[in-house]
């Protein structure tokens, strides 16, 4: 875009006014003051995505949205807080629902929805760490008639059954057991 372009005050006179001494001080101050202009603007456009947001973009996309910073604080983190709320519009289904809590999560979930409670279970590398603003926002677009629960999935027994490995093989695996436990090793 333009913004992107540096200032170039100088090559847009005519040739009358080249080298003359008091043409090029004020061009340079020109210039100098129309890159903070370019700058500012760069900054407003990036501004106006929530993708794009720097934190002062992200401060002001969560007070329109009214969305609570999640405790880690991280501009990543904040960002998917951010896309999960602009993607809760009604009507609501069961993959749409699955789609805002994977922007939030960052990991691949599950859902089942069975006695009107809705069940998400996920693994993935890193469990998110404060879940509320994920909540709050769930509840707003769900019926006020469902329960949402939201657990990590750990190995369970007949998953590890199916991978058929001696207790060689998973020493092999050099995992400790918090490793284990979460199952992420599985390849299904």
């Amino acid at each position: 875009m333009f913004y992107d372009d540096p200032a170039d005050y100088k090559g847009l006179l005519p040739e009358l006014f080249q080298g003359v001494v008091e043409i090029d001080a004020l061009a340079n101050c020109i210039n100098i003051q129309i890159n903070k202009l370019s700058a500012r603007i760069k900054t407003a456009v990036k501004n106006k995505s929530v993708l794009e947001a720097d934190e002062q973009g992200i401060e002001r996309w969560e007070k329109i949205l009214g969305v609570s910073a999640p405790l880690d604080g991280t501009i990543k983190s904040r960002r998917e807080a951010l896309l999960a709320r602009l993607a809760s519009k009604p009507p609501i289904s069961v993959t749409a629902l699955k789609e805002i809590i994977e922007k939030y999560m960052g990991v691949p979930v599950d859902i089942s929805v069975k006695d009107y409670v809705i069940r998400v279970t996920y693994r993935g590398e890193s469990k998110a760490v404060d879940l509320t603003p994920l909540y709050s926002t769930l509840y707003e677009m769900i019926p006020a008639n469902l329960i949402l629960e939201i657990a990590y999935l750990y190995l369970t027994w007949s998953e590890l059954e199916a991978q058929s490995l001696t207790f060689a093989g998973l020493d092999a695996k050099g995992m400790d057991w918090d490793e284990f436990e979460r199952g992420e090793w599985i390849v299904n």
